[in-house]
């Protein structure tokens, strides 16, 4: 694994998640109570910035079912990387960015892959508000 790759990866987790807790984030609905119940919603927002970043990897979300029929969780895999940004909903567990397998509770067990194409009008618009409280964290991180 290349350790650069996954300190960027990671570094690009930590931006994505200061603005995923911002208030302004509230009024989408997969975002509202950051990180429950948003894997879906920010796996497919961040699986669009991991992609930018990286066009050539092979960037796709991975749904595991859960313990009941209503229940499930995902996250993002490629080329070897795991990215886990809503981890930290399950008592025990944080954030993950690293090798595979997941780190997840053991009831998560079936898997599918979800390719990021696969999302809906509002996944694209909490990603344009991800995009802006990015950009303004950032600025104000570095003075601007």
């Amino acid at each position: 694994m290349n350790g650069g790759r996954e300190a960027r990866v990671r570094e690009l987790v930590e931006r994505f998640r200061a603005a995923a807790l911002h208030p302004d984030m509230r009024r989408h609905a997969g975002f509202y109570s950051f990180p429950w119940g948003s894997c879906t919603w920010a796996s497919f927002a961040l699986g669009h910035l991991l992609a930018e970043v990286e066009p050539e990897v092979d960037w796709h979300m991975v749904n595991a079912a859960g313990p009941s029929a209503i229940q499930g969780h995902d996250w993002l895999e490629g080329e070897g990387l795991v990215v886990d940004v809503t981890a930290d909903q399950f008592p025990g567990f944080t954030a993950y960015v690293g090798p595979g397998p997941v780190p997840l509770p053991p009831a998560y067990q079936r898997k599918q892959r979800i390719e990021l194409t696969e999302w809906d009008p509002p996944h694209a618009e909490a990603l344009t508000t991800l995009r802006q409280l990015m950009a303004e964290l950032g600025e104000k991180q570095s003075g601007g």
